[in-house]
């Protein structure tokens, strides 16, 4: 059954007395957030947005001039991709074999990292702290252009 919803960013007031005909279903969505995996910061502004996300909606507003569309929205995190159903069968096929492939990766990585280990904290500090007079040095430097 369709519902009333929309995308987060949405600014449409759906209960005024000609508010848009848009009616979505209950998303399917990962539990992963896509803020715990994104390591540019970028997601931290839609912190409770799933990873991946996909809804079928169906626009309907004044039929009679724009027609009735179907869509899946397809969302990655702050992303959004609103495709028609064949364009959302060919994303599910891409999909499909990607994950394939994806666990191929992830074994490859298992069996690469079975050697990493945590570094000193103390060595690291050090590092970072001659790191800084390093690059002091050189700013403070009578050839260095500001």
């Amino acid at each position: 059954m369709l519902r009333w919803g929309c995308p987060p960013w949405c600014i449409n007031d759906h209960a005024a007395p000609c508010a848009a005909e848009w009616h979505s279903a209950l998303p399917a969505q990962t539990k992963l957030r896509g803020s715990t995996i994104d390591s540019s910061g970028y997601s931290s502004n839609g912190e409770g947005l799933p990873w991946l996300s996909a809804q079928v909606v169906m626009s309907n507003d004044k039929p009679q001039a724009y027609g009735r569309h179907t869509q899946v929205w397809l969302g990655y995190g702050l992303h959004l991709g609103e495709l028609t159903t064949a364009d959302a069968r060919d994303a599910l096929e891409e999909m499909r074999s990607f994950v394939n492939r994806l666990e191929h990766v992830v074994k490859q990585a298992e069996e690469v990292g079975r050697d990493d280990f945590e570094g000193d904290p103390e060595i690291a500090r050090l590092d970072r702290e001659a790191e800084h007079r390093r690059i002091q040095a050189i700013r403070h430097s009578p050839g260095h252009a500001d």
